[in-house]
């Protein structure tokens, strides 16, 4: 690892400014000490020739043997804190090579967040945290549709923020259901005005506060998604996959590969003639190299939501649909399998991308900072042993 330095005119510069303190400092005690030795000679006064009889006395000599090792010790310990100052001052660094992976896919989540799935739509999120999961290194995005489609979470590589954000979907898709639950039990849509004020009226307090609550957190979905629902209808599934396309962000640029999986029952409720039909948004997808992978409800779900739904024809549909993207088509149920899922997406030959290797420059002060602290010990200690 080859160690460079940033800034090398403030390393040398603070160098030579110790560098030369040191030099001047040393030419000082020299002179000084030559000086007094010779005003030494000059002196003449009693107990003179005593001095130079200690001397020659072992304690003394070891004494004077410690003091010089301490003042060396000091000297050396204040040099070398000083220099790894100047050192730093010029901020070593090395150039670190990080591997950043394999720039693989871009992958949307799709999902149809109408009330007509809200049996499923809690049981589709748990597959999909599998799914995402099993997508390390990939880049996730969530975007959820009913009349209008709202980017729920921007592409990230955070799949822990991911997973966070599908709890949250779970968490509204399961008030879903509770909501669902007491209209269908108290039967609401045959309820007068009347009825249906006696029905709140009966509740507790706390009954009536929590109602409150849930239509509140339901609201904070409900009402993007659901705009201009008396006029448009709900669940238009060719406008929601055509919105989540353009999420992605440089649509021309062919070198990423991008995915959306569409979570749908592929019943559309359109009150007026949809901007875009689902057909035509498999067309734009597939002229934007996009493979849309689709996940359908059960035959059986599907009937118990709105008996009135032809399963063949709309699972048909859509299998058809996905098909011109080269994605795949899946079914939920008890032989869903999520890690077919993730390998078909892994395995999708337009997938293959080079690897990315990302050149850094990293600061490498540790050493500097030791040697400078060990030479601060080095004068500290010489100093409070009288050097």
């Amino acid at each position: 690892m080859e160690i460079s330095l940033r800034n090398p005119s403030s390393a040398w510069a603070t160098a030579a400014v110790v560098i030369l303190a040191a030099v001047s400092i040393l030419v000082f005690r020299i002179i000084r000490m030559r000086r007094s030795i010779k005003d030494k000679e000059k002196k003449h006064f009693r107990g003179y020739s005593a001095m130079w009889i200690a001397s020659e006395l072992p304690q003394y000599k070891r004494r004077l043997a410690l003091y010089i090792l301490l003042k060396i010790m000091g000297f050396v310990g204040l040099a070398a804190s000083l220099l790894s100052a100047a050192y730093l001052m010029g901020r070593p660094s090395f150039n670190k090579k990080i591997d950043a992976g394999v720039k693989r896919r871009d992958i949307y989540l799709c999902l149809d967040v109408s009330y007509s799935l809200y049996e499923l739509n809690a049981d589709f999120v748990e597959n999909l945290e599998d799914v995402v999961r099993g997508l390390e290194g990939d880049r996730v995005g969530i975007s959820i549709f009913n009349t209008s489609t709202v980017e729920y979470m921007p592409l990230t590589t955070d799949m822990d923020f991911a997973i966070d954000k599908l709890e949250e979907l779970r968490e509204y898709f399961i008030l879903q259901k509770e909501y669902m639950h007491i209209r269908d039990e108290n039967d609401f849509n045959n309820m007068t005005g009347d009825q249906i004020n006696e029905f709140f009226d009966s509740m507790t307090e706390e009954e009536y506060e929590e109602y409150i609550d849930m239509l509140d957190r339901l609201d904070l979905i409900d009402r993007p998604v659901t705009l201009d629902n008396e006029v448009k209808g709900s669940s238009l599934i060719g406008e929601g996959l055509a919105s989540c396309l353009f999420n992605f962000p440089y649509l021309e640029d062919s070198e990423r590969t991008r995915v959306i999986i569409l979570v749908t029952d592929n019943a559309q409720s359109a009150d007026t003639p949809p901007t875009i039909e689902l057909a035509e948004a498999v067309d734009m997808c597939k002229d934007k190299d996009v493979a849309v992978f689709g996940i359908f409800p059960p035959k059986e779900a599907l009937r118990e939501l709105d008996p009135g739904q032809n399963f063949d024809n709309l699972s048909t549909d859509m299998r058809q649909n996905i098909k011109k993207t080269g994605g795949e088509f899946y079914i939920v149920g008890s032989d869903f399998d999520t890690e077919d899922v993730i390998k078909q997406i892994q395995a999708h030959e337009a997938m293959q991308v080079d690897e990315v290797t990302v050149n850094r420059q990293a600061d490498d002060p540790n050493l500097a900072i030791m040697i400078c602290i060990l030479g601060l010990i080095l004068f500290v200690i010489a100093k409070g042993a009288g050097a």
